[in-house]
């Protein structure tokens, strides 16, 4: 059943994200915004008429080389005139310089849009009917541009003027996407892409070109290429394991969705069915899970979390607490179909499951996640707090944008909960539970980082030291993945994939729900995090700590680089 989605797919949005770019986040931010998804960090969209042959969008060359980007970061670290209303978030070293990479990243790429959109308006082109793609694409493009229309009358002043206040409305409509992707602005990459097309040497292009006699080598993305492909690998005798692994490690999820709908038109087949007999163990469940959308699969891990003997309250604290609000809502529209596959009842409740199984304060916590009601930036306040960055040298603006997060904060009101917060652990004896609930839960990102600032100047402790020492149990558990995932998302994933292959044995469950859930979203960043964490990459732990195919499959999707 397909309904709109707030998970990653190739289709709606204009966003691009080149896989050029492996350390860090996405390029430049959309000129206009569409109907996107929550979790959609890979905005690729889709004609309506038919398979294949969609347009995607493409990525720029540098038009500024790095090194003067950093030169350009560095002059104004260096500056002994520091922007004081920029309040520095709560992070650790190790992190602190991951954002001053990806604020280098973000300036190339803006310096790059805007380089185009001063280029085009040169040439007379109009730039509010343009959407982003539409202006990177053109310098793929090798033969020249024919103007829209000729005017010799525009100013390099009115040049500027226009290009910066486009400049900074695509940068708002770029955050704005971000926070339904992660509840933060911050820049996400996932390591699986949509499939654009079929290079030289790929195997579904030579498997065509022998058994077709069809040379597919270079031409866009065809389901029905990939599906041939796939009922070939499981005809017979065996199964082409190295087949499958090729094909559900390359497509994203919504590319995989269509295979299974043009596999059924093509042979009449369950494509689901068929690969689910060829396979067994942990790698038969992982090429499930890659199958299921997203938002689905959420849902069936919190049924398998809660059904059954015991509970998986890891699981239940690592979904509840780390999806965004329009995921939280997927899940419980997702919830009912799930439970109903293999229960009979006809009324499941999301709410009601989880305040059955669960109890105490941990109960309470969960089913307030469980709400999507955390508040969020809104717009209005979003564009109040950019503003233009100021080259130090002398005084100019750049034209380029970021974020005065002092600005998205309410700074009385994080000293007030603050306090609210001092009173109800460190200052008492025992603890007021329900006041960490009321504010950990329903608090936006920024609001709680600028709390947990003032609640070190009144306690002298991290938030987390006295969440470690005011609570306990699974309530401790469900509070410090709060901090954590608001900190950082990306090292809270790290840290959960460590913690699930380090001693003896291998938690297979959660590293394929980490592996799958994160692909499309940021599992490039959690990547990073994984090698400062333990000094080894994700892929060589996977090496070391699985085997056969589930090991080359999750190899294959997490990447080697």
């Amino acid at each position: 059943m397909y309904y709109q989605s707030n998970y990653p797919q190739y289709y709606g949005g204009d966003a691009v994200y080149p896989p050029q770019y492996p350390n860090s986040g996405p390029p430049p931010p959309p000129m206009a915004m569409q109907a996107y998804s929550a979790y959609n960090v890979n905005q690729y969209q889709v004609p309506s008429s038919g398979y294949g042959n969609y347009q995607h969008p493409g990525q720029v060359p540098g038009l500024y080389s790095v090194p003067v980007v950093q030169q350009m970061h560095q002059t104004a670290v260096q500056s002994t005139q520091q922007p004081p209303q920029v309040m520095e978030m709560p992070t650790t070293t190790y992190l602190k310089t991951m954002d001053a990479h990806l604020y280098q990243y973000q300036m190339q790429k803006q310096m790059e849009l805007m380089e185009k959109m001063e280029e085009m308006l040169r040439r007379g082109q109009d730039l509010s009917h343009k959407k982003a793609e539409e202006i990177l694409e053109a310098d793929k493009d090798p033969k020249p541009v024919l103007p829209e229309k000729v005017d010799n009358t525009i100013t390099e002043e009115e040049i500027k003027a226009t290009v910066k206040e486009e400049m900074k409305r695509v940068f708002v409509a770029e955050l704005m996407r971000r926070q339904k992707v992660s509840g933060t602005f911050d820049m996400t990459e996932g390591t699986v892409k949509p499939f654009k097309k079929y290079d030289q040497g790929d195997p579904v292009a030579e498997w065509y070109l022998k058994h077709r006699s069809i040379n597919v080598t270079n031409k866009p993305w065809d389901p029905e290429c990939d599906c041939e492909y796939l009922r070939d690998a499981m005809k017979g005798l065996g199964t082409n394991d190295d087949a499958i692994i090729h094909i559900v490690s390359s497509r994203c999820n919504q590319q995989r969705q269509e295979l299974k709908d043009m596999f059924k038109a093509l042979y009449g087949r369950d494509l689901i069915h068929d690969i689910k007999g060829e396979l067994s163990g942990d790698y038969k469940e992982l090429v499930m899970a890659l199958f299921v959308s997203p938002a689905e699969y959420d849902a069936w891990c919190i049924k398998e979390a809660i059904y059954g003997l015991g509970t998986d309250e890891q699981a239940l604290v690592e979904i509840l607490m780390t999806r965004t609000n329009d995921q939280i809502k997927e899940i419980r529209a997702a919830y009912p179909n799930v439970v109903h596959k293999s229960r009979v009842a006809k009324d499941t409740q999301f709410e009601k499951d989880i305040k059955d199984d669960t109890s105490g304060d941990f109960k309470r916590l969960l089913l307030s996640a469980a709400m999507g009601k955390r508040y969020e930036i809104p717009q209005n306040r979003l564009e109040q707090a950019v503003q233009e960055i100021i080259n130090p040298q002398d005084n100019q603006g750049t034209g380029m944008f970021e974020v005065n997060y002092t600005k998205l904060c309410d700074q009385e009101k994080a000293k007030v909960e603050a306090q609210q917060l001092y009173k109800a652990g460190e200052a008492r004896w025992g603890t007021d539970e329900e006041t960490f609930n009321r504010i950990f839960s329903t608090r936006d990102y920024y609001q709680l980082r600028a709390t947990w600032d003032e609640y070190v100047k009144i306690t002298q402790r991290d938030i987390l030291n006295s969440v470690d020492r005011e609570t306990s149990g699974n309530f401790k558990k469900g509070l410090r993945a709060i901090v954590m995932n608001i900190r950082s998302r990306p090292m809270f994933f790290a840290e959960k994939l460590r913690d699930a292959m380090k001693g003896l044995g291998t938690d297979e469950r959660t590293l394929i729900r980490i592996i799958v859930s994160r692909s499309e979203i940021d599992m490039v960043q959690i990547k990073e995090c994984f090698l400062k964490l333990t000094n080894k990459t994700l892929w060589r732990w996977i090496k070391e700590d699985t085997s056969f195919n589930f090991k080359k499959l999750l190899q294959a999707i997490v990447g080697k680089n």
